[in-house]
Parts: C-alpha cells; sequence; structure tokens
C-alpha cells in the first residue's frame, strides 16, 4: 500500500523566506553498503545542516525528481518555496503512475541520467533492488544532522533501514525517507451506534462483542470489499498485532530469517476471521466487491464498521464517521520514501530538500491534503475525524507498532496471503494450512524457520 510526537530543533526553513546559516562540514567518505554496485559513488558526509550560500556557491542547478503522481498536489506547494530558498536551483519533477513508477525507477537508478532524487517502495523489488546495486546514497549522517533518529519519531525511518547485503531491512544503514504516514483502524457510523446502543470500540474484544448486535439489528456489521485480496489482510494484522508482539511481525515482514508466520497469534487471528466470515459479519458477497465500492457504500450509510486505512477517510463525510485504533497504538506503515541517487553531483541541494520534506510546515500541508505526516508536533487537524486518525497515529508510532504491510516481504506474498485468506474465510481451508502455506512461500525467499 501506498498511506510522533517529538520536540524538533529549532528549524532552519521558513516558508515564504530563505535559509538561515548554519556552518556545514563536508568529509570525503565512501558510501556505506555501496561496494557492489557498479554506479555506487563516492559521498561527500556532512557532519552540519546544508547553508543557503553553500547552495549557492554551486551555481545554476536544476535537481531533478521522478514522483509518484499522487504527490503533485504536495510538489506545487513545497516545490516554489524551495525554489524561492534557493534560487540558484530550479526543481524539474516527473510524475508518474505509481504502477510505472516502481516498474521503471531501478532502471533509471542505474542509467547514466539516474534522477537526483526519487520515489522508491518499500520491500525487496524496488528499494531491496536499489540498495543491492548501490544506487541510493545512505542517510545516516543526514539522519543524525537534521534530527529525524531522536524521539519516537525515530521508528519510522526503520523500512528503509537495510544491512548491507539488502537481504533485510527494519534495521541496518539508513537509505531513505518519507514525510507520510498511514495508520489502520476502524471506522465507525456514528448514528447507527447511537442507535444501536454501542459505544466507539476501542480493541478488538470492544468490536467482538458489538458484532452480534449489529447483525441482530439487521445491519451488515462490517463493510468489506476484498476482491482486491488485500484488505481482509488489514483486518487480520489488526488483529494479529493484538495476539502477539507487534515487533515480531515487524521482523518477519523485514525478512529476519529466526522468525515464522507459523505461530499461534496467527492462527488465532486467522480463526477469528474464519469465526465473523462464518456468523456474516461482512455480509453477503464481500469477495466480489472491491475496496473502493466498499468504502463508497460505508459512505452512504451501509454497514456498521469499515476496518482498514487512513486512507479511506478521505471518502467519508468527518461530522457523520468516528475513527480508532483497535490494536495498542493502533497498526500502520509509512508511504513510499524519497532516496537521493548515489550518482548525483546535486546531493547538497538533495538533501535540504528531504529537511524540507520533512519539516512540521509540510506536515501541515500533508494533513491539510488528507494524508497523514510522520511528523505531528504542532500540526493542526480540521475536525474529530480527522484529529482522532491523527491521534491514532501519534499513538501508534510511539508504540512502535508501525508493523508495515505483509506484502512488502515478498514479490508474491499479496497473491498467497491474500487468497489464502479467502480460503480461510470460505471455511475452505484450516488456519493452519494458511500459515503454514504463507511462511512456505516467505521461506522460498528468505530461508529460515
Amino acid at each position: 500500500m501506498r498511506i510522533t510526537s517529538r520536540t524538533f530543533p529549532a528549524r532552519r526553513v521558513l516558508l515564504g523566506g530563505l535559509l538561515g546559516v548554519s556552518a556545514v562540514a563536508l568529509v570525503g567518505c565512501a558510501a556505506p553498503g555501496s561496494g557492489s554496485g557498479s554506479t555506487a559513488a563516492r559521498q561527500d558526509e556532512i557532519t552540519a545542516e546544508v547553508t543557503a550560500d553553500q547552495i549557492a556557491d554551486l551555481g545554476d542547478v536544476t535537481l531533478t525528481l521522478w514522483a509518484d503522481q499522487a504527490e503533485e498536489p504536495l510538489m506545487d506547494l513545497l516545490v516554489p518555496v524551495y525554489e524561492e530558498a534557493y534560487p540558484n536551483v530550479t526543481v524539474d519533477v516527473t510524475y508518474k503512475s505509481f504502477d510505472d513508477l516502481i516498474a521503471t525507477v531501478v532502471n533509471a537508478a542505474n542509467s547514466a541520467d539516474a534522477p537526483d532524487l526519487f520515489q522508491g517502495n518499500i520491500g525487496y523489488a524496488v528499494d531491496g533492488a536499489l540498495v543491492k546495486a548501490g544506487l541510493v546514497r545512505p542517510l545516516d549522517d543526514v539522519a543524525s544532522v537534521y534530527g529525524w533518529e531522536d524521539g519516537a519519531g525515530a521508528s519510522t525511518l526503520a523500512p528503509s533501514r537495510w544491512t548491507e547485503d539488502g537481504s533485510t531491512f527494519g534495521d541496518g544503514t539508513l537509505y531513505g525517507m518519507s514525510p507520510i504516514s498511514e495508520v489502520q483502524g476502524i471506522y465507525y457510523n456514528e448514528s447507527k451506534l447511537t442507535e444501536l446502543g454501542l459505544e466507539a470500540p476501542e480493541s478488538v474484544e470492544d468490536l467482538e462483542a458489538a458484532l452480534p448486535i449489529a447483525a441482530a439489528a439487521g445491519e451488515t456489521p462490517i463493510m468489506l470489499g476484498n476482491s482486491d485480496q488485500y484488505a481482509a489482510t488489514h483486518i487480520f494484522s489488526d488483529i494479529a498485532a493484538t495476539t502477539q508482539d507487534p515487533a515480531d511481525i515487524r521482523a518477519w515482514i523485514g525478512g529476519d530469517p529466526d522468525q515464522t508466520f507459523a505461530t499461534d497469534g496467527n492462527i488465532e487471528a486467522a480463526e477469528t476471521m474464519a469465526e465473523w466470515a462464518s456468523n456474516g459479519y461482512f455480509g453477503e458477497g464481500y469477495d466480489g466487491l472491491g475496496n473502493q465500492d466498499a468504502i463508497a457504500r460505508f459512505a452512504d450509510g451501509d454497514g456498521v464498521f469499515f476496518v482498514g486505512g487512513s486512507w479511506n477517510g478521505a471518502y467519508l463525510d468527518a461530522d457523520a464517521f468516528g475513527f480508532g485504533a483497535l490494536a495498542s497504538g493502533g497498526v500502520g506503515a509509512t508511504a513510499s520514501p524519497w532516496h537521493i541517487s548515489s550518482s548525483s553531483d546535486e546531493a547538497i541541494a538533495s538533501i535540504a530538500f528531504l529537511d524540507m520534506l520533512r519539516s512540521p510546515e509540510t506536515a501541515q500541508w500533508i494533513l491539510d491534503e488528507g494524508r497523514l505526516p510522520v511528523v505531528t508536533d504542532g500540526v493542526t487537524a480540521s475536525g474529530a475525524l480527522q484529529e482522532q486518525t491523527l491521534d491514532a497515529l501519534t499513538a501508534t508510532i510511539e508504540a512502535g507498532t508501525q508493523v508495515g504491510y505483509y506484502d512488502w516481504t515478498t514479490t508474491d506474498m499479496l497473491s498467497v496471503m491474500g487468497g489464502g485468506l479467502q480460503e480461510v474465510m470460505a471455511g475452505r481451508t484450516t488456519a493452519e494450512d494458511f500459515v503454514d502455506a504463507v511462511q512456505s512461500a516467505w521461506s522460498k525467499e528468505h530461508g529460515g524457520a
């Protein structure tokens, strides 16, 4: 899927104005983890924040970017401010659909005219390939200088940390940064809860107690559209995060060979999904309905609850619906990270752009356009629904339960897990066989248990 509470140091970015100056030192060093990449370049390590004067000394610069087309509204705000702060820099953005971006960005990064900055995608198919080939600049020095590693927000960097050989992510060298986050949880129809005499659920147990009451009243308890196979995996992950340590889930997704999917907690979560389906709590025909259609029906008043990611909130009336977390702190992930090309001659200008992307000012823009920022200090929500979602995100980041998405772990995991979960929910296979099949597919790529 695309979709912190900390004290920030005084920022150098003043939107609408120039950057303040601070000392900067550059130390020539080989990029860690880049030894095997044919295009890996010698990098300059920063030891202090980049200054406007230093960028001015570069002369006329064109900073080339590749971005998901979903980023265009944010770039329309950010790029003019950046160019005002650094008048000698022209930002040239190429927008691509998400599918086109992830299909072409590795080859683009390996070309003679690689973009200076580009978005990747968490997991092995894109970011893993970029790291293995030495195509992206390590960012540990940047994170240290700009304070990205301080406080609860540091956990949002984990999906962009890789071991040197690109075999495991979640720990190791930092290669990317995303300014955007996502959180999973439960949406509820406020008026229907009142009619049914129910309170907003704050746990899986609360939800499970409410489902038979909703069903007895003739309502669809949980609106679900699972024809694309991923929506049910999101519900499963919310349940699974309460039946075991979320850190183990995150490590398994990251490829830790000491982890396994065949756990009692995952069996329990799969059995819960099967039981809810058998009891009719997802209604009828959910495997023939897409998630987009399901959220549209929910927005129109069909169903009492909708379990899914925060991006679904954009389709709901903020005065009629609420949102909460089912797991401790909720379950979430960061969105597609930004990378600096290891062959870029404009690393300093790129670093300044990344810092502006992660600023509190940009965080407010992200929130204003209906998404969630990783920087939550000082941002102001518009309305109760957005505030509830932002609170859930903050709690998720603080709790360290941004476990990520299961399909990050292998290229075929969405079909393996999504299809297998459909079979469990239909009663055609057991929870035990389901977790064994998922683990078998995982082991083909990662080895281990």
